[in-house]
């Protein structure tokens, strides 16, 4: 009893095991997961991260600069003292010897002016953050697609496989009974043959969508990020619906929505910050310093004495190279050539996407083509299977009629599956086209 018990348990156990391997999905479902778990999105999220600390180290440079420099020195005690005499001050040394050297300095300087380069350079920071966010937009909708693809791939194999399924064992009834015709003497033995050759052919095929649906499962798992054992069940494609909007409104619209345009907008401006801040080597550089000295001895205090004094200096420093007139304009025109390869790769993209659009948009008239073209011809192989099964039946039709019959019905159905699936993917490919897909 006990063992019984046991193998019972576990039984249930395994049934548990296989239950949780299978996951059925929506198609938003897929794109949620696939968009929460993605190295790519991740990474951009550090791309930002990394502007920034980018931002705050162009903003440190802008704040004082304070440093601290304390010291200590021993002086050896082997100079004979310089005496001079001063009438009505007696005598004096003006070369005391004091061993013990004890210095303390505060510095500060403030930068005032640099040509404005830290500031168009936190501007340019700003800008090339923006545009990350939008590439980080761009590849989540990169992403959309991709999984839109994979779940319709995986939809399609195992949708052939139900087919296949399913023709698999009506084929399996017309070999029982071409074999009791056989046995009744109405058919020849070549005729079971052919069927049992047909119904091998059929299961060859399953074979190999089998093995199809295995990679393609395997491939969404890694998409999606989630453990490569699990099944994924797919649902059926919703319908797809014509757009009546005009190509040009289509064009027009992807100009404003596309995550491209927009990388490319800020990418300008970032140029253009940048162009200012390479001409801020032509200006000179204007600081404010200030020292704090806590010296033992104190070196501006005559005569030197063994006593800490303190003593302070501020002023105004201008460093200007005037080399810089001829040497910055190289730099200068390596920024404005940076901003000229801007503008023609914005002007590249937006001949490609107006190309995009419209192939796009003629990818999803052609699919609803198909669609309606695939439902007439399951209605027509249907229709012919119907007949040629009757006259079969009655003996008056060849079996290699029937035979045919029965795979023109399947491949009818397998096309209705794909074009349905196609459909929804031209669907979703216009939308990126478009910068809407989610």
């Amino acid at each position: 009893m006990r063992k019984l018990i046991t193998i019972l348990l576990a039984v249930l156990i395994t049934q548990t095991i296989v239950a949780q391997e299978v996951l059925k999905l929506t198609l938003n479902e897929a794109i949620s997961i696939g968009h929460k778990n993605s190295k790519q999105l991740q990474l951009d999220s550090l791309k930002i991260q990394a502007l920034e600390f980018k931002k705050k180290q162009t903003q440190n440079a802008m704040i004082p600069v304070i440093a601290v420099q304390s010291s200590y020195t021993r002086l050896s005690d082997n100079i004979e003292p310089f005496v001079i005499s001063i009438p009505g001050l007696g005598s004096h040394s003006i070369n005391t010897n004091i061993p013990n050297q004890y210095n303390n300095r505060v510095s500060v300087q403030q930068p005032i002016f640099q040509g404005l380069r830290n500031w168009n350079t936190l501007k340019a920071i700003n800008e090339q953050k923006n545009a990350t966010q939008f590439e980080q937009e761009k590849n989540a909708q990169d992403l959309s697609l991709s999984i839109v693809q994979a779940y319709y791939s995986l939809f399609k194999m195992q949708q052939t496989k139900i087919l296949l399924d399913s023709t698999i064992a009506r084929t399996q009834v017309r070999v029982d009974d071409i074999t009791k015709f056989k046995e009744a003497g109405l058919v020849l033995n070549n005729d079971v043959m052919r069927a049992e050759l047909q119904k091998n052919n059929f299961q060859i095929t399953r074979a190999d969508v089998e093995s199809n649906i295995d990679v393609l499962n395997y491939n969404l798992c890694i998409l999606l990020g989630i453990n490569p054992a699990t099944k994924i069940e797919v649902d059926k494609p919703e319908a797809v619906v014509n757009s009546s909007i005009s190509i040009d409104n289509l064009i027009a619209s992807s100009m404003i929505d596309r995550p491209e345009l927009k990388i490319q907008k800020h990418k300008n401006k970032y140029a253009d910050y940048m162009v200012k801040a390479s001409r801020s080597a032509y200006m000179p550089t204007i600081s404010a310093i200030g020292n704090g000295v806590y010296s033992n001895p104190n070196q501006r205090v005559f005569p030197p004495e063994a006593k800490f004094k303190a003593t302070w200096d501020v002023g105004i420093s201008l460093s200007w190279n005037i080399m810089q007139l001829y040497t910055a304009r190289a730099i200068v025109g390596e920024a404005k050539n940076q901003k000229a390869q801007i503008l023609k790769v914005t002007e590249q993209i937006n001949d490609g996407i107006a190309m995009e659009v419209n192939a796009n948009n003629e990818a999803v008239k052609v699919s609803l083509s198909k669609i309606e073209l695939a439902q007439k011809a399951i209605e027509q192989a249907s229709e012919n299977k119907r007949i040629l099964d009757n006259r079969f039946q009655a003996q008056v039709a060849l079996l290699s009629d029937v035979l045919e019959a029965d795979q023109l019905l399947l491949q009818a159905q397998a096309n209705l599956l794909n074009a349905q699936a196609d459909a929804m993917i031209a669907k979703y490919k216009l939308e990126r086209s478009l910068g809407t897909i989610k």
